[in-house]
């Protein structure tokens, strides 16, 4: 299995253990509700609730060109545009037909190159995420093979993008004329432009005799990726062949190869610098030597700067680096002891940073810290494309090692230290396999921590990442979606507030429970509300927040491109904003009946869901409760059936939920004639309360074909109008006990328990009181006294009548 290939690069700035997005996304799994409903409500075409993207062809374009593209999937027959990541991008023509859509798209000539990501939009919905990579070069086809001419290698120009597909053992061959002393590169897009089958490329440069050159199967740069770079030893052509590295490729095994002379350096010193400031970089790896040039940096921070190579021909793939907001320090030669460590009078937040140059190498760098001070020392070398696979370690003045960390979820180390005095310290970086080279670059952030509060859309589905993860709207109707949130030392409430939405769009959303990470939010569509696609942000701020500190919000929503089944994803990306779509009406509506009575602790209720049909919609209507409150359980999906307007779902609490008030919703699923179209009730309120009774059953025994009487002493918690009604439950088989009536006055409920000759002997401890309470037309249960003991013994053995005379 090839190596996994983790956009990192997108990463956030992270105050505590920096995972990559994966494990980010890991532990970030909606709750079991909604898990589980999604895992299970129309197990068969769960997936048709969305559009479903499963192919792109060609993967990307010419910048400042137009291009026809293919897209490749289910339900997308009513597709109506493409949302792209940013402007430039002008649809010209779409045409859908049930499994595809044909599209031109002309790209703007001020589009960024590399990597960009989009989605189909629908009448009824939203697709999956896929990526459209913009080159600066012609794109070709890769020209058909024909029996006579097997192998023979297809002639390109130098600045060329070919796109093609090698599956199985299939080879693509690419021959250009080349001059001594010429630089010739080749760079692959393939692993990221798959779905589910993933291709691991590999290429070759080899003289038109045959003799190999240069051979690649993954890059630092590009991960799973390969891309190669040479000078050209003589005149003549040259052989450019991409195949699968295992030469058995699952799949599409799609691929856009650019071929020509442009620099490929492969990473970039130093790895970021302060924000507003120019930056001499010098970009490193490429077969002609180092390339220096200087860089505006941004006013603001980012974690993800594209630097691309200032020369006559331009990269199609971006050097990355990240903008903080505090000074560079830069290694100083020789530093791979302690006693020879590069000095710092900067208090963090700095940046230190360097290259691991050569084998066994290690870097020190000498820096103050102040007692007491909390720090997050954070390494930015592999997500940020270098080969490095860091450890470091810190030491106080005399040597002795205080803290450290190989990897904390990647390649990259982070760890959270704090100084014992005040004083310099040291901190050493190597890599774990005492590699080095001049490509072994890195950047070690040291910044007090910050609170900051992410928020993201959680999986919906088991092993379908993208399931359900944009917002679509139906025109009048509703939408509802779990919003997770992490707070990143802070705590306390939150409310997180939608930004950017489309004109007509209202969304309700609950404060964020201190005890809580969890919320369901709805989108509400007016019914003039015009058709749009766009994204917003979320804000995210406590209710009550800190005096003496400012807390950051982002939007960090990772979702897979490249999946595995139910391993990780070789590539994921990091979305900053969220998508929201206003689609056509449909003819259903649903409605969550406000209950009127709390939901008792050991209790339980009744939702009550009402549809209202339009257009002669007769059609089945799949519900299940988008979010459970902590410690509420729900039987799961249940339907409200053909030609029926009404359901009811029960939901229960356990002894330990805490009371309080909780927003809910319940989700509904139809179709209608293109795939399962999503849709929701609007919040309302669930009260979570302590039961009005608890109590304990006197142990007791009966015989069989007896009867005895069995005493519930009551405790009496809260009083209560009218008569409650009292059950005797986990009674044994052939055994009944007559149901009761209680006040709130009463002290104990006596139950005159019967048991028939079949009931089984022996000790029976199931049993338990349910509390029923009627009240405004609603009623509320609880159940108590659990663990109650009833014993059966057998009956006496009958006599034997004597004969009649």
């Amino acid at each position: 299995m090839p190596p996994r290939f983790v956009r990192q690069d997108l990463i956030s700035p992270v105050k505590t253990p920096f995972p990559t997005p994966k494990n980010a996304r890991l532990s970030r799994r909606g709750n079991f509700c909604a898990a589980a409903f999604a895992a299970c409500l129309l197990n068969s075409t769960s997936f048709g609730g969305t559009p479903r993207l499963s192919q792109v062809i060609p993967g990307g374009g010419q910048r400042g060109a137009e291009i026809e593209v293919s897209f490749g999937g289910t339900n997308l027959e009513d597709a109506k545009s493409l949302l792209f990541d940013q402007p430039g991008f002008e649809v010209t023509i779409i045409e859908a037909q049930k499994a595809n859509v044909r599209a031109k798209i002309k790209v703007g000539s001020d589009v960024r190159l590399g990597e960009h990501s989009f989605r189909v939009v629908t009448a009824s919905g939203v697709s999956d995420v896929r990526l459209f990579f913009i080159t600066p070069f012609p794109m070709v086809a890769e020209a058909p093979e024909s029996k006579d001419k097997a192998n023979e290698p297809q002639p390109v120009a130098l600045g060329t993008t070919v796109y093609g597909k090698t599956p199985e053992d299939d080879q693509d061959k690419f021959v250009v004329e080349m001059k001594k002393g010429q630089r010739l590169t080749a760079e692959v897009v393939g692993v990221r432009l798959q779905t589910q089958s993933i291709y691991d490329p590999f290429i070759s440069i080899s003289k038109e005799n045959g003799t190999e050159l240069v051979a690649m199967d993954d890059s630092a740069f590009s991960r799973q990726d390969p891309v190669t770079s040479i000078i050209v030893p003589e005149d003549g052509k040259y052989i450019v062949t991409i195949r699968d590295s295992t030469n058995t490729g699952p799949g599409q095994c799609q691929y856009l190869l650019s071929i020509g002379s442009f620099a490929r350096p492969l990473t970039a010193y130093p790895l970021g610098g302060p924000a507003g400031e120019n930056l001499k970089v010098k970009l490193i790896g490429d077969a002609a030597g180092v390339i220096e040039q200087t860089v505006q940096l941004p006013p603001k921070a980012t974690d993800h700067f594209e630097i691309y190579t200032q020369q006559e021909v331009p990269t199609p793939q971006p050097n990355v680096v990240r903008v903080s907001e505090f000074p560079n320090v830069l290694e100083i030669e020789p530093n791979n002891e302690i006693t020879k460590s590069t000095p710092t009078n900067l208090e963090p937040p700095f940046a230190l940073n360097g290259i691991i140059d050569e084998k066994g190498d290690v870097d020190c760098f000498k820096f103050i810290a102040k007692k007491g001070q909390p720090l997050d020392v954070a390494v930015f070398a592999r997500r940020l494309r270098s080969p490095l696979d860091s450890v470091i370690d810190i030491y106080d003045a005399k040597g002795n090692r205080l803290a450290g960390n190989d990897d904390s979820g990647s390649a990259d180390s982070y760890v959270r230290w704090t100084a014992p005095a005040d004083g310099e310290f040291s901190i050493g970086i190597r890599d774990q396999l005492g590699r080095g080279g001049p490509t072994f670059t890195y950047r070690i952030e040291i910044t007090p921590v910050q609170p900051r509060i992410s928020a993201w859309l959680p999986e919906m589905t088991q092993n379908q990442n993208q399931d359900r993860r944009a917002i679509a709207v139906p025109k009048g109707n509703r939408y509802a979606s779990l919003v997770r949130v992490k707070r990143w030392d802070i705590a306390g409430e939150i409310q997180a507030e939608p930004v950017g939405l489309p004109s007509g769009i209202a969304v309700n959303a609950p404060t964020i429970d201190k005890t809580v990470d969890t919320i369901p939010m709805v989108f509400e569509a007016a019914p003039d509300a015009a058709p749009a696609a766009q994204t917003f942000v979320v804000n995210s701020k406590l209710t009550e927040p800190p005096k003496d500190a400012r807390v950051g919000s982002s939007v960090e929503h990772d979702v897979d491109i490249a999946e595995n089944g139910n391993q990780r994803s070789y590539y994921t990306i990091r979305e900053d904003k969220l998508t929201v779509a206003v689609t056509d009406e449909i003819p259903v509506k649903i409605n969550l009946v406000q209950p009127k009575v709390p939901l008792l602790q050991s209790g339980s209720l009744n939702l009550k869901i009402v549809a209202e049909r339009k257009n002669d919609f007769k059609g089945p209507i799949n519900l299940a409760l988008l979010y459970s409150p902590p410690g509420v359980g729900n039987a799961g999906v249940l339907q409200i059936k053909e030609n029926e307007n009404e359901a009811t779902l029960t939901i229960s609490a356990t002894a330990n939920a805490v009371p309080a008030k909780w927003k809910v919703c319940v989700v509904g699923n139809a179709d209608f004639g293109k795939g399962p179209v999503w849709f929701s009730t609007q919040l309302a309120e669930v009260e979570i309360a302590p039961p009005f009774v608890a109590g304990q059953i006197s142990r007791t025994f009966v015989d069989q074909g007896d009867s005895t009487t069995i005493t519930v002493k009551l405790d009496q918690k809260i009083p209560f109008e009218g008569k409650a009604k009292l059950q005797l439950l986990g009674l044994p088989p052939s055994t009944t006990a007559d149901e009761q009536e209680i006040t709130k006055d009463d002290k104990e409920a006596k139950f005159n328990v019967k048991a028939e000759k079949a009931a089984p002997a022996g000790q029976h401890k199931q049993l338990f009181c349910q509390f029923s309470l009627i009240k405004d037309g609603d009623q509320m249960n609880s159940a108590f006294a659990n663990g109650g003991i009833l014993r059966v013994d057998k009956g006496s053995v009958a006599k034997v009548e004597e004969p009649k005379k």
